[in-house]
C-alpha cells in the first residue's frame, strides 16, 4: 500500500470507518478494510495492456488508500477492547508502528524485487543528472523489470487476499469477557462524540501538539532522498538510513510503550523526554548538514537514524494520552480526528514543498521546529488518567504516583 496515496485517501475513508466501527464493531470496519486492500491489490495484478493498467492502477491505489483508514483509526479501539489497562498502550503502539514496519521494508523489498530500468541515451548508459531527449532514449531491461512488477503485484494481491479470508473466517468483535471496566462503558454517540471532542480546548491542545509535528515528520521522511540529494547522499543511501530509522522505531516503540504501561500515569513525562531527545538529535543533525559541526560519518547516520528512531517510537502514544483525557469520547472517534487532522497538515506541508526556488533546506529546520514545539506545548498540557481512574483500583494508583 502506498503510503502518499494511502494518505490522500484515507480523508474521505476516516468517517466511514469511524461510524462502521462505533454502530458494527471492529469486524466489520476490519472486513471492510481487507476486502478494499484485496480489491485495490487484484486491480494492480489484472494481466491487461498499458491502456487498461492506466485506469485500473489508479483505482486499486484510491481502493488501497481508503483501506489505510483503518489503520490510523481502529489502534486505540482495538487495545480498548481486548486489552487491560496494564497492555493498552503496548497494544496501541504495536498497532501503529506495524504499518512503518511495512512501509520499512519498501525500502528492500521494491528494489529486490523489481530491478531499477537501465536507459541507454545514444548508446550510453544514462544518467539521472545528464540531459537526454524521450527520442534518444532505450530501456535494455524493460522486460525484467515488468516481470518483477507482475511478481511484486500478484504477491501483494495473493498475501491480500488471504488476510481477507482469514478476517471472514474469525476475527470477533470483542473477547467474551471485558478487560476492563471501560471497555464495557458506553461512549458518546457519533456526532454527539465529534461535537464535544471539537469543543474542547483539551483536544486542540493535543492536537497542536500532535498532528503538526507527527505531519511534518511523515513529509520529512518520505521526502528524504530529496533532501539529502543537495548534500551528496544517493537514493540507494538516503533509503538505507530511512529503514533503518523506522525499523529502529518499531523496536524502540514496542520498548517505550511497555514502560508507559509499567510506570502509570507517566506518559507525558515520557513523551516529553523523548521528544527533548529527537529534538536534540534534529538539532545536531541540521548543524552536521550545514558544516557547523564536523562531518563524521558515524555522526551524520547516528543522529539521523536516532531523531527517527525515537520519533516513531513515541508518536502512537499521542493516541492514547489523547483517549486516556477525552473519555467517554469514542477512541475511534478520537483516532479518527487525529488521522483526519494529520493528514490536512501533511497535505498543507507538501504544498509548501511545490513553490519555485523554495529549495529544501527549510525542510530539516521545519521537523526541528516543530519537533521543539512538541515538547514546550506538552510541557503546558496539563494531563488527565480519566480511563485509568475508573480502571485502576485506588492502590495502584497511588502506587504509581511513587
Amino acid at each position: 500500500m502506498g503510503t502518499s496515496d494511502a494518505k490522500q485517501t484515507t480523508t474521505c475513508n476516516s468517517g466511514i470507518i469511524t461510524n462502521s466501527i462505533d454502530f458494527k464493531g471492529m469486524r466489520t470496519a476490519v472486513i471492510l478494510s481487507t476486502f478494499l486492500m484485496a480489491a485495490g491489490t487484484a486491480l494492480k495484478a489484472l494481466p491487461v495492456g498499458n491502456d487498461l493498467n492506466s485506469w485500473l492502477i489508479p483505482i486499486g491505489l484510491f481502493l488501497n488508500g481508503c483501506a489505510y483508514a483503518m489503520t490510523a483509526v481502529g489502534a486505540t479501539v482495538l487495545s480498548e477492547t481486548w486489552f487491560p489497562p496494564s497492555q493498552r498502550a503496548t497494544a496501541t503502539v504495536i498497532y501503529i508502528i506495524s504499518a512503518a514496519a511495512g512501509g520499512a521494508l519498501v525500502f528492500i523489498v521494491g528494489p529486490a524485487v523489481v530491478p531499477e530500468p537501465i536507459v541507454l541515451c545514444d548508446n550510453i548508459t544514462w544518467s539521472m543528472n545528464s540531459n537526454c531527449s524521450e527520442q534518444n532514449k532505450r530501456y535494455i531491461n524493460s522486460y525484467e523489470v515488468h516481470e518483477g512488477l507482475k511478481v511484486l503485484n500478484v504477491t501483494e494481491c495473493s498475501i491480500s487476499v488471504l488476510l481477507f479470508i482469514s478476517v471472514i473466517l474469525h476475527f470477533p468483535n470483542k473477547p467474551p469477557q471485558p478487560p476492563s471496566v471501560t471497555a464495557n462503558t458506553q461512549r458518546l454517540g457519533l456526532v454527539e462524540g465529534f461535537k464535544t471532542a471539537l469543543r474542547q480546548w483539551r483536544f486542540w491542545h493535543l492536537a497542536l501538539c500532535c498532528a503538526i509535528p507527527a505531519s511534518v515528520f511523515s513529509a520529512w521522511i518520505t521526502t528524504t532522498e530529496v533532501v539529502l540529494h543537495p548534500f551528496g547522499i544517493s537514493q540507494k543511501e538516503a533509503g538505507w538510513m530511512s529503514f533503518s530509522g523506522a525499523i529502529g522505531g518499531t523496536l524502540f516503540g514496542m520498548v517505550l510503550s511497555r514502560l508507559s504501561d509499567v510506570f502509570y500515569r507517566k506518559m507525558k513525562i515520557i513523551m516529553m523526554v523523548m521528544f527533548s531527545i529527537a529534538t536534540v538529535s534534529f538539532l545536531l543533525f541540521i548543524l552536521i548538514l550545514i558544516k557547523v559541526l564536523s562531518n563524521e560519518h558515524w555522526s551524520f547516520y547516528f543522529t539521523y537514524i536516532a531523531a527517527c528512531v525515537v520519533t516513531l517510537g513515541t508518536q502512537p502514544l499521542y493516541y492514547e494520552i489523547a483517549c486516556e483525557n477525552l473519555f467517554p469520547v469514542s477512541e475511534a472517534v478520537i483516532s479518527g480526528l487525529l488521522g483526519f487532522l494529520n493528514i490536512v497538515s501533511n497535505t498543507l506541508f507538501l504544498l509548501v514543498t511545490i513553490i519555485p526556488n523554495i529549495g529544501t533546506m527549510w525542510l530539516n529546520w521545519a521537523v526541528f521546529v516543530t519537533s521543539l514545539l512538541s515538547v514546550v506545548v506538552l510541557y503546558l498540557f496539563k494531563e488527565e488518567y480519566r480511563r485509568m481512574d475508573i480502571d485502576l483500583p485506588v492502590s495502584q494508583s497511588e502506587d504509581s504516583k511513587l
